[in-house]
């Protein structure tokens, strides 16, 4: 698949997600997210839908793509995808023989298991780079039952937003970053108070991501779930793919993403030059 399909078709999310709303849950097919976020990672990691099919990973060159999901990471030495059993690592060219060499064969499902990315990692130490971080990602089920609220919710739209820069309370949820801006909010309320928020950001024109916040005092309560759940239908609505992240190690998250309708979907990390 070319780049210009694949941006064409992350732009056209509107239309998958409006034929679903049109004729009913039941023509909501997984599949249908799977390629969608093949065609996003084709953009992230210049690389072709069909190398996901490929039997091996692929190796591919650092490169700046129009459409791409954009983080203070961009243009790092080394990130690596690993999704649908396959791995795409897009690498800078002076590191490119090596990955070719030792990272084209291996099995996708465990190339993040601790003694690869030593080995991975003492190597970009040899260039002046590390690892910087891991985290697991998580696409919406069609299969997940439709979500209501349990508390009294408010929500916010990308300007209203702003009111909430600076407030320490809700640093997962918002990030106020000019590269990937918050676009959307859903709060939980007791009165006055918020108890809870989640928010998204649009990490490229296709694919929104979704964090969450919920004050100490009030969780436990399935606040963090429901509020997720609500926001990504929401997303969903307005024709853009929610997905939700986390680290391996904070299983808390890993199950509000589970119990608000996600499935584990993919893994990534990426590099940082060494200080």
């Amino acid at each position: 698949m070319t780049m210009k399909w694949a941006a064409s078709c992350a732009d056209n999310l509107y239309e998958v997600y409006g034929f679903w709303r049109r004729k009913g849950r039941n023509m909501y097919k997984k599949n249908e997210i799977i390629n969608m976020a093949k065609a996003q990672f084709s953009l992230d990691y210049n690389c072709s839908v069909s190398d996901f099919e490929k039997q091996q990973n692929t190796i591919a060159r650092n490169k700046l793509i129009e459409g791409r999901r954009i983080y203070k990471s961009e243009g790092c030495f080394m990130k690596i995808l690993t999704f649908c059993g396959r791995a795409i690592i897009m690498v800078d060219e002076a590191i490119m023989p090596w990955a070719e060499e030792n990272l084209a064969n291996i099995d996708a499902n465990w190339l993040f298991q601790y003694s690869r990315i030593k080995s991975i990692d003492k190597k970009l130490n040899e260039f002046g780079h590390e690892i910087a971080d891991m985290h697991h990602y998580y696409l919406p089920d069609p299969k997940a039952p439709e979500a209501a609220p349990l508390f009294s919710v408010k929500w916010f739209e990308q300007l209203e937003i702003f009111s909430f820069k600076n407030d320490r309370r809700f640093s997962e949820a918002l990030c106020f970053d000019e590269r990937s801006p918050d676009v959307l909010a859903v709060a939980a309320c007791d009165g006055e108070q918020i108890m809870g928020m989640a928010g998204a950001s649009a990490d490229s024109s296709a694919m929104w991501q979704i964090g969450i916040n919920v004050i100490p005092e009030y969780r436990g309560k399935g606040i963090g779930t429901n509020l997720t759940a609500l926001l990504k239908q929401e997303i969903l609505k307005r024709g853009k793919l929610p997905f939700y992240g986390t680290l391996e190690s904070h299983s808390f998250s890993k199950n509000i993403a589970i119990n608000a309708g996600f499935f584990p979907a993919w893994a990534e990390a990426y590099s940082k030059k060494l200080v």
